[in-house]
């Protein structure tokens, strides 16, 4: 799309020949001044209407260089300006439809409703994860801050919606997480995310306390209250600053490269039937088994007798690299 700045300076000169034309015409022509802005008009736009004309000589010959030279500039401004709409408009279809492509392609992606303050927070660690995503947000504002965050998929449109969801391909999705400020819409998306893909693991906020068993009823595996988060955190920042301090520097500092991760046993995994201890996942590679969630149950710091099991899924806390390596152990490759 071209530049503003030419067309605004072509307007400026043909403003100030189309000033200075009927000034002339007013002032040496003797013509009034509805006479005088007529004859400029018809002699810039080249209509060339008989009834009001120059009475001399240098009228005329002004009149000549007003045809030229004002049709020039107004020929410009006007094509310019519809180009630009048009290029813009073109660009703009031809943009979505692009978008759109590249999210009917997506499998095992995450979906995230809203993109407000929470949302946006989302956004930047699913960015920084590097993990593929579709963002559905109805607000314009909040959808140019998308468009300014670079190559980020997105659908405008409301997330209650069942066409939207089915848009943003939330039958072939890993999970959902909505953020909406509104509990009722995000036990609207809820359900529906549920019906459509009951494997999609779906994380939903919730802004009342009551709203977190209703949404968990509703078939969110996760509810967060960002305001019961921030209490017990600050809470626990008065009461144990260092040890709030260290879990801080674990989440917030991206440079230390350690990451929390989960990995799931298959049948091909070679930990099937190992303990733990004779696993050495921590001597080989440095990672520390935090649980293992299995048949719905969470065994926390889990012994060193502990027999892993087809289905056990791994709370790893470890480098980054050496998550890397280990999982392709666990997976069996």
């Amino acid at each position: 799309m071209p530049s503003i700045r030419p067309i605004l300076y072509a307007v400026l000169v043909l403003f100030t020949i189309i000033t200075a034309a009927v000034f002339y015409f007013a002032t040496i022509e003797g013509k009034s001044g509805m006479e005088a802005l007529w004859l400029t008009m018809s002699s810039v736009t080249t209509t060339g209407y008989s009834d009001v004309m120059p009475s001399t000589s240098a009228g005329r010959i002004i009149t000549m260089f007003l045809s030229v030279l004002g049709f020039g500039f107004l020929t410009y401004v006007l094509g310019t300006t519809l180009t630009g709409m048009v290029e813009g408009r073109i660009s703009d279809i031809w943009g979505k439809r692009k978008m759109i492509k590249q999210i009917t392609r997506l499998k095992d992606h995450i979906i995230v409703c809203g993109a407000g303050r929470v949302g946006k927070e989302v956004i930047r660690e699913l960015i920084r994860k590097k993990k593929e995503f579709v963002v559905i947000e109805k607000e314009p504002s909040i959808l140019e801050d998308i468009r300014a965050e670079g190559n980020v998929l997105f659908i405008a449109g409301d997330a209650t919606e069942d066409r939207i969801l089915q848009m943003a391909g939330v039958a072939y999705a890993k999970g959902i997480i909505t953020t909406i400020p509104d509990d009722a819409g995000n036990l609207m998306i809820t359900i529906s995310c549920k019906d459509f893909n009951p494997e999609a693991h779906i994380v939903a906020r919730a802004t009342r306390p009551e709203s977190v068993i209703r949404l968990k009823r509703a078939g969110a595996d996760t509810v967060v209250s960002p305001s019961a988060i921030a209490g017990s955190r600050m809470a626990l920042a008065s009461l144990k600053p260092a040890s709030v301090a260290v879990v801080e520097t674990l989440i917030d500092d991206h440079e230390n490269n350690l990451n929390l991760e989960e990995l799931l046993i298959t049948y091909k995994s070679k930990l099937v039937g190992m303990r733990l201890k004779d696993s050495r996942i921590r001597d080989d590679y440095g990672i520390m088994v935090l649980a293992i969630m299995r048949e719905g149950q969470n065994i926390i710091n889990p012994e060193p007798s502990e027999v892993f099991k087809v289905g056990d899924i791994l709370v790893l806390f470890g480098a980054a690299e050496q998550l890397y390596l280990l999982e392709k152990v666990v997976a069996g490759e």
